[in-house]
């Protein structure tokens, strides 16, 4: 089986895209080949945008304004 690589986009791509600060919240889904990114309300939305530009692309999410897109905040019950 087949493993993709997916590639990590520049910091510079990075940084403009976290300084969108009237974004906060949204989802960027980011070509890194190009640097293009595509907004949505969730990374659905953001991936619908972006490949049906780029439809063969592997694509590179942030959550604008946050250090990751989806948290857990759970805990491990003993049993």
């Amino acid at each position: 089986m087949k493993t993709l690589e997916i590639k990590r986009p520049s910091e510079k791509i990075l940084s403009q895209v976290q300084s969108l600060t009237d974004e906060r919240g949204k989802v960027a889904a980011i070509e890194p080949d190009t640097g293009e990114w595509f907004l949505g309300k969730d990374a659905l939305e953001a991936f619908n945008k972006a490949r049906s530009k780029y439809p063969q692309s592997i694509f590179y999410f942030i959550k604008i304004g946050y250090p990751s897109i989806y948290s857990h905040k759970g805990h491990i019950k003993g049993i």
